[in-house]
This record gives C-alpha cells, structure tokens and sequence, in this order.
C-alpha cells in the first residue's frame, strides 16, 4: 500500500507543481494591475454583473482579485490537472499496460484504488495550501489589505470544489475502464458548470438555476467575506466521496481492459458500407497511417466534449443571453474599466464583436481548443514512452519523425475541428440572434484561435519528447500560455511595445472581429509553430527512452 502510494505520487507531484506555480504567478500579476484601480466604480454596477466577476457586495480591490482570479484560473488549472489525475488513477494503468504487473503482487483492486485516491487526495490538499500561502503571502508584498477577508475558509471550499472534478474523473474512468472518456466527461461537465454558475445570476429570474452546477459551490456563500459555506463544502465533499465509492465498485464489477486504442471510432466507421471507403482512403492501410487513426480514437471523447461545449454554450446560447442582458450591458458597459477586461480578451460589453470577445474568444475558446491539443501533444511522445508502447511502435519500420509527423497530424485534424466548432456556434448565434456580425470577421478570429492552439500544442509535444514525462509536457505548455497570456495583458495596459513577443497578441491584439484577418499576425503564429515542431525531431532523437 506504501509503495502504491509512494511510487504514483513521485510520478503525479511535479505536474501539480507546475501548474500551482504557474498560477501564483499569474496572481501576483493580477494583484499588481487590479490594485491600481479606483474601487469605487464598482459601485456602481449592477448586482448581477458583480456576481458575474466575482465581486460581492461591500467588497474591493483585494476581493475582486481573490475571486477573479482564483476562482477562475486557478480553479482551472488545478481542476484540469486534477481530472488527468483521477481518470489515470486506475484506467491509466490499464491504458499503459501496468496494472497486471501491479496486480499480480499481494494487493487487490480496492487498495490499488484507495492508495492512489489517497494520492490525489494529497496533491489537492498540498495544493490548497500552496494557494493559501499566495493568498496570503502575495498581497504582503504588494502593499494590498485584505484585512477581513476569511482566506482560509475561502481556499478550503475552492478546494474542496474543484476535487469534485478530479473525482468525477476518478468515477467514469474506474467504471468504464477508459481515461480518455473520465477525461472528457469531467472537463465537460466542468466547461459547462463554470459558464451555467457565471451567466444564469445575471439573467433576471434564473438566479436560482445557478444552483444545479457544481461550479456554484466553488464560492456559494460569497465564502471570501462571509466564511467557508459548510453546505457547500459538506455536499462537494460527500459527492466526492461517492464518486470513489462508484469507483471502487466499477473497478471490482469488470473485466481488465487489455492495452488497446479504447473504442475506436475509426474501425466501427470502417464497418459500415457507406463510410468504409472514405475511412480507408482516411486512415490507410500501413502501420504508420493507423497510428493517425489510433491517436485519433485515443482522443476523440475528449475532443467531441470539447467541441460540443464550446459550439453550444458559448457559441449558440451566448447570442440569446446577449440579446436578453443587452439593455443592461448598455447602460454601464461603457464605463467599464478597460484594464478590468484585459485579461479577459479585451473588448467591450456594448456591441456583440466585444460581448463575444470578452465572454468566447477572451478565455473559454482558447482554453477549449488547448485542453484538446496541449493534452494530445503531451501525450504524443511521453504518453507513448509512459504507456510502454514507443517500443513496439519503434520495433515496426517506423521512424521516430514519422511518429511525430502522426501524432503531430492528429493535433492539427482535432485542433482545427474544435476551432471549426467555435465558428459554426458563434455564427449560428449570430444568424439566431440578428447580431449583424461579419462572418468573415468571426472565421479571422477562428483561424487564430486554431493558430494558438497548434503552438502551445507544439510546445506540449517539445517538452514531452524532451522529457518523456506527460505531467511536465502538460503543465510547461499550460504555464507557458498563462505567461504569455499575463504578458500580452500587461503590454497592452501599459501601452508596451513587448506585447508583440506574445502569441496573444497575434491572437486577438489585433481585433479580428472587427477589422479581419491579419496576415502578418497569421504568419507568424503560422512560422513560431513551424518552428517548434522542428525543433521537436533533434530533440527527441538524440534522447534516450526513460525506462520503466
């Protein structure tokens, strides 16, 4: 049991790391800006619209950075990592081909489960007190009170809220036996939740509706000025608990899945008349071609839930909801702080290109179209090593670049069809809603965002061919876009040349919903990609392959 939990901790720490320092970087920047603004114009904004930025009511500047920040990045970026965690507890044994070696020994199912849950369980509580002590520790420097405000009880419930996510995983990938459908189930449930609990108290008479997403719980309460919500965190907590119980229960009841691609939508269209001719013409027929088709199967749950998400709720649903909060978004979306918004994509409430730029384009597209691409690039090369399965790929007559070529491929097909998605659900918005927006202007803005998340796709298949290590490909390429995002951000308030040195600033610096498509800003996204995918194949052939 000690060595259960000791071996997968050592294998689970350093990507948590990463990801919590990234945070408390992102933070401490946003602490800095938000402290330079004048906190009296917030009241004046609306209830609902406090609620939608996280700013209760008699609040400040210290508040407004704890909730926006982290009940929204930081809750994120843990609570990803924390869904990789819980759907690799037991499923990604059996995904790499591990879990009969480990059974074999004197352990049962039930422990296996327990001590690895137990890991989880660790890292989400070592996380939480990392978040405490930035919490704590950051605004000392900054010269930012925060006199009042409960951080402790605050840091507990935002814990306790986002492993629920993590143990949701833990549930579907245990009973199911596959990590890729415990991944996608959970970061859908989580994408949809955020945006249910941020936009319904804003829209008159659907406050209540807010409720039924678990996100909710996260700062029900107002938790930062009022103290932990036991409710809340009693309900996350217990929901938690019974998500191991289904998992243990789901583990014991099924068979061992043997080390496979998982449901392979590639081969159940090739055997069906209609579809067989073009899957062929597709997938092809040699080693190299089916493993385009493998990566793409091993994917596909969480590339649907991802596209799906993004195309309906914050594509579709979004042109409605504008039309219904647009007297208000009118009256004081003017006088809205531009800083306040910059690091939410910049824009502006007043006409729909900004309301689009702010609540889509801002953040929830770029972090939709990355969960896909980051998580295929990180898996591209240290998955393969990690599963035990770059062996026997490199025992066929199969190169190392042409597994990189395969792997890489694949980004770009999932990549592109999540950025096709978020075209089709903003335009449709667009048409369902009469929002008289540009098309053309809507697709510049969607081969960006494709754009961005081939490069930081790119970045995760560098640091994964360059480590072998899934967990530091994943929060690198993660860490590397919260920094560049921050950068990009603070160049822009403070009117900076630097800004050109973000990605971001090609992404949406140039305001492709209202002025088109940049090709010199697609270009060299285009190039910088180009760039770290070549570096990619040096790398991972002069390194030797980590051993298990």
């Amino acid at each position: 049991m000690t060595f259960l939990y000791a071996h997968f901790f050592r294998q689970r720490f350093l990507g948590m790391l990463i990801g919590v320092l990234s945070f408390a970087v992102v933070f401490a920047v946003g602490m800095s800006v938000y402290r330079n603004i004048d906190s009296s114009l917030f009241d004046t904004f609306p209830a609902g619209w406090k609620s939608l930025i996280g700013l209760p009511e008699g609040a400040d500047i210290a508040a407004l950075s704890y909730n926006g920040f982290y009940s929204t990045y930081g809750a994120l970026i843990i609570g990803g990592l924390g869904i990789a965690l819980g759907s690799a507890i037991f499923a990604g044994s059996e995904r790499d081909g591990t879990i009969g070696v480990i059974l074999a020994n004197p352990v049962s199912r039930t422990k296996v489960v327990i001590s690895r849950t137990m890991v989880v369980a660790t890292l989400f509580v070592l996380s939480g007190i990392a978040m405490w002590i930035s919490a704590v520790t950051l605004p000392y420097f900054l010269n930012v009170n925060v006199e009042g405000l409960t951080l402790v009880g605050f840091t507990v419930q935002l814990t306790v809220g986002i492993a629920f996510y993590g143990f949701l995983a833990l549930a579907v990938s245990g009973w199911t036996g596959n990590w890729a459908l415990g991944n996608g189930v959970a970061a859908g449930v989580m994408v949809v939740s955020f945006f249910g609990a941020g936009l319904l108290p804003v829209i008159p008479g659907w406050e209540e509706w807010a409720r039924i997403f678990p996100w909710y719980y996260l700062s029900a309460g107002n938790s930062l000025t009022n103290g932990m919500d036991t409710q809340a965190v009693s309900l996350m907590g217990a929901s938690s608990l019974a998500f191991i119980g289904i998992a243990v229960v789901g583990v014991n009841r099924r068979d061992l899945k043997q080390l496979s691609t998982g449901g392979n939508l590639i081969q159940r269209l090739r055997s069906r008349g209609w579809t067989a001719a073009i899957v062929e013409r597709f997938a092809g027929g040699t080693r190299v071609s089916s493993l385009l088709s493998k990566t793409l199967s091993d994917h596909q749950v969480l590339f649907l839930v991802s596209a799906l998400s993004i195309f309906l709720v914050m594509g579709v649903v979004m042109g409605p909801i504008y039309v219904v909060m647009q007297p208000t978004l009118s009256e004081f979306g003017s006088s809205i702080p531009e800083n306040l918004l910059t690091f939410f994509g910049g824009g502006d409430y007043t006409t729909p290109e900004g309301y689009f730029q702010v609540e889509t384009f801002g953040m929830m597209a770029p972090i939709a179209i990355m969960v896909v691409t980051i998580v295929m690039g990180a898996h591209a090369i240290a998955g393969e090593e990690s599963s035990r399965t770059m062996g026997l790929l490199l025992a066929n007559p199969i190169s190392r670049g042409q597994i990189i070529r395969q792997h890489f491929s694949a980004l770009v097909i999932f990549g592109a069809g999540v950025a096709i998605a978020t075209f089709l659900g903003v335009a449709s918005a667009n048409a369902i809603s009469g929002l008289n927006m540009n098309y053309l202007f809507i697709l510049a803005t969607c081969v960006n965002l494709f754009l961005i998340g081939a490069l930081f796709g790119a970045v995760a298949l560098l640091l994964g061919a360059a480590s072998g290590r899934v967990g530091v490909a994943v929060g690198g390429a993660a860490g590397a876009a919260i920094g560049f995002h921050v950068l990009n951000s603070l160049a822009e308030i403070n009117n900076s040349w630097w800004g050109v040195l973000s990605p971001f600033h090609y992404y949406l610096g140039t305001d492709p919903l209202t002025e088109g498509f940049d090709f010199q800003g697609i270009m060299i996204l285009l190039a910088a990609t180009t760039v770290v995918f070549l570096l990619t194949f040096p790398v991972f052939a002069r390194r030797d392959l980590r051993e298990h």
